[in-house]
């Protein structure tokens, strides 16, 4: 289902020029029942905005959009089919970090995970009585909804005229995240039709292009192809060989966007790894009941030498430009010249190594720095104050224990894996977007967006160390992807944002220096290997 079917929103501004106070989310298998709470918050004295009601030339997602982004409050009402509903869950997702939050229960349904811990009012079975004490209830918490956000409004000071955030950037965020791990193309047409050059729209266009190869395999069987597979094979559509890395100027050659995948295994991991960021965002792994779920694309190859042992994902073989090009905002000029690096398929942490698996290392004696976590507790939160000397000791009693030779990643597969097949400064984009990357404090492993090659706090949570020594130029870096030895090797290279530091700093191409001596509270690390096969 596209947008329009799959859901329909009610909004309540006070005059056509106004913001709306309220927006009312909701599956359109609720209209009739949203219908009755509109008309009766209605007559509770709110004014309700109804999709009908859109004049010549408005576009439903376009006014959606601009009242989701203007309401100080948003009331969504969970129902056996909206805690399913991508759409449902994406506003909500939007007026949770925007908005004062208002939800209401009009089935017995079990609430997305992330919306657990927000109390929601019981409609269940409510028939329209307005005298019941739970709508009561319901419309108290919407009016002091309203009139904090009132507070807020009036207090605040005026915005500046040159002032542009750039909200449509995280709608687009969401609203990409809700769908592209799903498997009906309508979503990505509709993705295409609100966002034709979107941050997303080559990775859309992908994934409608995979989505139509099994309708067409289908069809030329019905058409009565012959199998000419030889015997106790797969038939030949299904074979697939992985194509040669192709370098970066054969892709401009040919004005294909982007970074370019150089293998069949990489273009899966491209299309494939949203899926693991929506179950992420919204806390469950498919968008329908468990028993109805289509069955899913396999997604990054991952394995785990041992049970406290990082995650590891293999990331495909292929070719990007390190650095960013001299007109990216907040560059420094240590990113260039942006230069073609060609690798062969590798393997990374899936994330920064954790506090439980470093501390299994200080319990088996191959560590012996014992770091706080500065209030920032849990065992899945990265290991905090790490040097570049602590996290070699970490990696040589890696290797010892499992067999497998792990280190540190190169410079340039750090970038090359945090870009995840994209070439804008954010894997998720041109903006920077605070609900991708922690701000305020550092978050556990577990509740981070990965990027499209599967990988989560790339481009924030904390600083990285890489192997590289400090060099202040690309100009003569490995284009086959290892590390740079000819510079100042007391100094090593982090990379990735941390939660402390500014937008500029988490995207891929910014590099930090620091002393390999050096416990800042902010540095963590992951880790690689060059063997990508399982133990």
């Amino acid at each position: 289902m596209n947008a329009g079917e799959a859901r329909t929103s009610l909004c309540t501004p006070k005059g056509e020029e106004n913001m709306a106070d309220l927006f009312l989310s909701y599956s359109r298998a609720d209209r009739d029942r949203a219908e009755v709470i509109a008309k009766a918050l209605e007559a509770e004295g709110f004014s309700v905005w109804w999709d009908k009601v859109l004049k010549a030339g408005q576009t439903y997602d376009e006014v959606t959009e601009s009242m989701l982004r203007d309401s100080s409050v948003v009331v969504v009402l969970w129902s056996n089919v909206s805690v399913q509903s991508k759409w449902v869950r994406a506003e909500a997702t939007l007026g949770q970090r925007s908005s004062v939050l208002v939800p209401a229960m009009i089935d017995d349904a079990d609430r997305p995970i992330m919306f657990e811990l927000t109390q929601s009012a019981d409609l269940i079975n409510w028939s329209g009585d307005r005298e019941d004490p739970r709508w009561k209830t319901f419309v108290a918490d919407i009016r002091s909804a309203v009139d904090s956000g009132a507070s807020k409004t009036a207090t605040a000071p005026a915005p500046s005229p040159t002032a542009t955030p750039d909200t449509d950037a995280t709608m687009e965020t969401t609203f990409w995240n809700s769908i592209q791990g799903g498997d009906d193309a309508a979503d990505f047409e509709a993705y295409l039709k609100r966002y034709p050059d979107g941050h997303f729209s080559d990775l859309a266009r992908n994934r409608l292009k995979a989505l139509s190869a099994p309708a067409a395999a289908a069809t030329a069987s019905t058409a009565g192809d012959a199998d000419t597979s030889p015997p106790g094979e797969p038939p030949a559509a299904e074979q697939v060989t992985a194509s040669p890395a192709a370098s970066v100027s054969e892709m401009k050659k040919s004005g294909s966007p982007g970074l370019l995948i150089g293998s069949v295994a990489g273009l899966a991991a491209v299309i494939v790894g949203g899926y693991f960021a929506y179950a992420n965002l919204f806390g469950t792994s498919t968008d329908v009941p468990a028993a109805e779920a289509e069955p899913q694309a396999a997604g990054p190859s991952r394995f785990a030498d041992c049970e406290t042992c990082p995650t590891m994902v293999v990331v495909p073989a292929g070719a990007f430009e390190i650095g960013s090009p001299p007109d990216e905002a907040a560059r420094v000029g240590n990113e260039g010249p942006q230069t073609e690096i060609t690798f062969s398929e590798f393997a990374i942490g899936e994330s920064e190594v954790t506090h439980a698996q470093w501390y299994a290392c200080v319990d088996a004696g191959g560590c012996s720095h014992t770091p706080s976590q500065r209030g920032y507790g849990g065992e899945d939160m990265p290991v905090l104050g790490i040097s570049w000397a602590d996290a070699q000791t970490y990696v040589r009693w890696l290797s010892e224990e499992t067999g497998r030779v792990y280190r540190l990643p190169s410079e340039s597969e750090w970038e090359y894996a945090a870009r995840g097949g994209t070439t804008t400064p954010y894997w998720w984009g041109s903006s920077f977007d605070r609900s991708i990357a922690p701000t305020g404090a550092p978050k556990p492993a577990s509740a981070l967006a990965p990027n499209p090659f599967g990988l989560k706090g790339m481009l924030g949570n904390a600083r990285e160390w890489v192997e590289d020594c400090y060099i202040n130029t690309y100009a003569n870096i490995p284009q086959d992807g290892r590390p740079q030895t000819n510079g100042d090797c007391s100094r090593r290279l982090l990379r990735g944002g941390s939660w402390e530091e500014d937008a500029g700093t988490h995207r891929a191409a910014n590099r930090a220096r620091s002393r390999q001596d050096t416990r800042d509270g902010t540095y963590s690390f992951r880790v690689a290997s060059s063997a990508t096969t399982a133990n």
